[in-house]
């Protein structure tokens, strides 16, 4: 029975056109030959330049990528872009394409970004603020209240005039570098002293941290000290004989009286042991010591019953202070 239906089969496949149990496919997955089937030569290839735009454009028929020739180079670095493509079937088909020219450094390359948050503020006005209220009364009590105008010895405090040296300060009597303070930390002196500056330091260091603060305001204020004597070539308590007084040097200066602002004067004579001025006189007097190496008032002797006497002399032992 098979044999007889496969024969039928075959015959009914013979008389039907086009009837078959399969078809061949009409393409396949290799590629189409090219047209023609043989490359182009060498000759085939030229280069067109569009001057317009700065092409320069590769005509050719074979797309594998040629070796880079010096020209290529050349226009490349030039600036013009290279486009290679091939001609088929009458129109142009890019192939291959010239990487990009790489991109000129931006001006702001590698510049630091600093934060909004930390840029200073913009000035609204180029012209300055004026200056508040009691600006200058501020600055002027922060810096002492004292301008450099007619100050002596390097402090603004200290006001007066710089003396040319006189004498023999070596071996006698004689102030090297003198000069006459009129004024020390704003209290006026009552006749100008004669002394080195060393001498003048410390009584404007003595008036303002030790004789101001000690009278506070009473009376106002200090505003005046009676000078007693500051230089004099002469010895010691003024005797004939003995050592040189540090009068004679230029170191000392005796203070006799201080003036309030209200025209009160507290003598030294008086006041040292008075009910209302002694807690005050003694304070004054004890401040000075350590501004000064010598301090004498009038628990040291009967010389220095009506003045405080005070001197730059330096001791091993430190001040002296009586």
């Amino acid at each position: 029975m098979r044999p007889v239906l496969r024969a039928l089969l075959c015959a009914a496949a013979l008389l039907v056109p086009g009837l078959s149990t399969a078809e061949a496919p009409t393409f396949g997955p290799r590629p189409m030959a090219r047209p023609g089937g043989v490359p182009l030569p060498p000759e085939a290839v030229t280069r067109v330049q569009v001057t317009g735009a700065g092409v320069v454009v590769r005509i050719g028929a074979d797309i594998r990528p040629k070796p880079r020739s010096d020209s290529d180079s050349a226009l490349e670095a030039s600036g013009h872009p290279v486009v290679e493509t091939t001609r088929r079937a009458s129109r142009m088909v890019v192939v291959t394409a010239i990487r990009p020219n790489p991109r000129p450094a931006h001006p702001l390359a590698g510049a630091a970004v600093i934060p909004a948050s930390a840029r200073p503020a913009e000035a609204a006005s180029a012209q300055p603020e004026a200056r508040p209220e009691g600006f200058i009364k501020l600055i002027s009590k922060r810096s002492g209240g004292y301008s450099r105008n007619g100050s002596v010895c390097g402090v603004n405090a200290i006001k007066g005039t710089v003396l040319k040296s006189f004498g023999n300060p070596s071996s006698g009597c004689g102030v090297a570098n003198p000069v006459k303070v009129t004024s020390v930390a704003g209290v006026r002196l009552s006749t100008p002293a004669t002394i080195d500056c060393d001498a003048a330091r410390a009584l404007n260091t003595w008036v303002e941290k030790g004789i101001k603060p000690a009278f506070g305001g009473k009376g106002g204020g200090v505003s005046e000290l009676k000078v007693a004597a500051h230089y004099a070539c002469r010895k010691r308590n003024n005797r004939p004989s003995g050592k040189l007084s540090e009068h004679a040097k230029g170191h000392a200066v005796d203070i006799s009286a201080i003036r309030l602002a209200n025209g009160t004067e507290v003598t030294v004579l008086d006041g040292w042991r008075s009910r209302k001025w002694s807690a005050v006189m003694r304070r004054a007097h004890g401040s000075a010591c350590g501004p000064f190496g010598t301090v004498l008032g009038p628990n040291a002797d009967g010389y220095h019953r009506d003045h405080f006497h005070v001197d730059v002399a330096s001791y091993r032992s430190g001040p002296y202070c009586r």
